[in-house]
């Protein structure tokens, strides 16, 4: 049962995903709805995943450890794995090691090999001591995206659609699989899947992602620990949507986001002490009542959230925004793309504009091309559901 009405999917004949749970479950039911008719592999210590994983039918083979033997050498009641085009290495930071150890049976000279953490530099370095020598070809994968569940079932074939996947060569290892750049082929693999790839080197992605996504964690964490240390807990149900949104990444796993701050504990703390000259900047400002300063602080900050603009990595073209304003009632979202989907308009991303005391949006629709954000505008304002189109010149 692992076909699909999709064409084939050629970029590796046989794909090994060493860890079964949001990420690797999601990648293998991504592969199979795009039409990956090649072997494709599963490993994972539980039990539990692995029965998930056989009941999908997915799976060309199944185990518990690769080899068919478990951790501790015991018979795991697989098949003697073989070595594979590709293994995606899908575990946490903290178990990455072992798991890359217990991978080894799957990888021979010119495997491809690929994680898919939050981190890459540490990631490397792992790499680079338990593969060098095999004649593999290491290259980093990390995904941006993810779910509040976790585990097998909780894995979507469309989890990475639209989203922005790293992909960091490792100068360590040859380029190369039969004289096409390994990368290319991963490239092709994520494209296949619905992501956007971006092609950078590990310090530069930990840079990154410090600052746009471990930092923001950290500070979601702390700014609901100041309100627990200044007011009742009770008094959490007044949090309107501001505040909701900004905590609500505090709601990740803590062992999770231990391992991420630890391994990349070097860019989280230049970014934490940026964050620390830049409040005690505008502390200073505040108590010796700086007007200007205060308002040039906040007014810059507010021209550059507003200028965001969302790149397509793999194509390096802007995506295309359109700001709606929606009449308040049941459905009034659900018309606006049911209407654009008619018209085979594709919204490449969604967003809605919480503050509206200095503009009218309530919504922003991305497009991949202008002429389709310019379609689209017609058509909702000749559609007279209620919609105010705004900025659709």
């Amino acid at each position: 049962m692992h076909g699909s009405d999709s064409e084939e999917v050629p970029f590796f004949k046989s794909i090994s995903i060493v860890g079964l749970g949001l990420i690797g479950g999601s990648l293998a039911k991504a592969l199979r709805l795009k039409g990956y008719q090649g072997a494709l592999d599963g490993y994972d210590p539980n039990p539990q995943t692995l029965e998930q994983a056989r009941q999908s039918g997915l799976f060309t083979a199944l185990a518990l450890s690769p080899g068919g033997f478990n951790p501790d050498g015991s018979a795991a009641g697989g098949p003697v794995a073989q070595p594979v085009e590709l293994v995606i290495v899908a575990v946490p930071l903290g178990k990455l090691r072992e798991a890359l150890v217990s991978a080894l049976p799957l990888i021979g000279p010119g495997t491809v090999v690929m994680d898919v953490g939050s981190v890459k530099g540490t990631v490397h370095d792992t790499a680079v001591n338990v593969l060098t020598g095999t004649g593999a070809i290491f290259i980093g994968g990390h995904p941006m995206a993810g779910s509040e569940k976790g585990g097998f079932n909780a894995g979507s074939p469309i989890l990475f659609e639209n989203a922005y996947f790293f992909l960091t060569p490792d100068p360590h290892f040859e380029e190369a699989v039969k004289g096409v750049p390994a990368v290319e082929l991963l490239k092709q693999m994520v494209l296949t899947i619905g992501g956007l790839p971006v092609i950078t080197d590990p310090k530069a992605h930990d840079a990154l992602t410090a600052r746009l996504s471990h930092l923001p964690h950290l500070t979601a964490s702390i700014l609901v620990e100041v309100f627990a240390a200044s007011l009742p807990t009770d008094q959490l149900k007044f949090a309107g949507g501001g505040f909701r949104d900004s905590t609500r990444i505090a709601m990740g796993d803590p062992a999770l986001w231990r391992d991420i701050f630890v391994h990349n504990r070097s860019e989280v703390i230049s970014s934490i002490d940026t964050l620390v000259e830049g409040l005690m900047r505008f502390r200073k400002n505040l108590q010796d009542v700086e007007d200007e300063a205060i308002v040039e602080t906040l007014g810059e900050a507010q021209r550059l959230r507003s200028g965001l603009i969302t790149i397509r990595p793999s194509e390096e073209v802007s995506l295309y925004p359109l700001r709606l304003e929606l009449e308040d009632r049941p459905g009034i979202l659900a018309e606006v793309t049911t209407l654009l989907a008619e018209h085979q308009l594709d919204i490449k991303d969604l967003a809605l504009d919480h503050s509206r005391e200095n503009q009218r949006g309530a919504f922003t629709l991305s497009f991949a091309s202008n002429a389709d954000r310019l379609i689209a505008a017609s058509l909702l304002k000749a559609s007279g559901i209620g919609i105010g189109v705004i900025d659709s010149d």
